[in-house]
């Protein structure tokens, strides 16, 4: 069986493999880049903006043909501290566009994704704009 962190940890070393997406959050700190995904309870103290957090939902381990697989829901999370929520909008559009209908491998698990709703921007807080691509998949490794 699958644990989530795994599944979790999976998506978000994929999502650092696509070029397409990692333009997007990659920031120069002290002369190397760092790219802005993380879990989305990651609680360090250095982050930019604008980044990506992976918020898994719940999963359902269950048996096809013999194979064991794994339903979950996602949410890939884009974060913004711009005046205008465009950037998150657009953020969530390339990941949904990158994953849906998609299938991948990482970190030896395979998964397939369909986009499920792309959720326009909102105002996480004051200062920052956040925009979800949620998505349901499967997963199987």
């Amino acid at each position: 069986m699958l644990r989530n962190d795994q599944i979790q940890a999976a998506l978000v070393a994929y999502l650092k493999s696509r070029t397409n997406i990692t333009t997007e959050v990659t920031h120069e700190v002290e002369g190397e880049d760092v790219i802005e995904i993380r879990e989305d309870q990651w609680q360090g103290s250095d982050f930019s903006y604008p980044n990506i957090r992976v918020r898994l939902m719940p999963s359902e381990p269950f048996m096809a043909e013999n194979c064991k697989y794994h339903r979950f829901g996602v949410a890939f999370q884009a974060f913004s501290q711009g005046e205008s929520s465009l950037e998150v909008d657009r953020i969530a559009g390339i990941i949904g566009n990158e994953l849906h209908e998609r299938q991948f491998s990482s970190n030896s698990i395979a998964f397939s994704l369909r986009v499920s709703s792309l959720i326009p921007a909102l105002r996480s807080d004051l200062y920052t704009w956040r925009s979800e691509c949620v998505m349901q998949g499967i997963a199987s490794g």
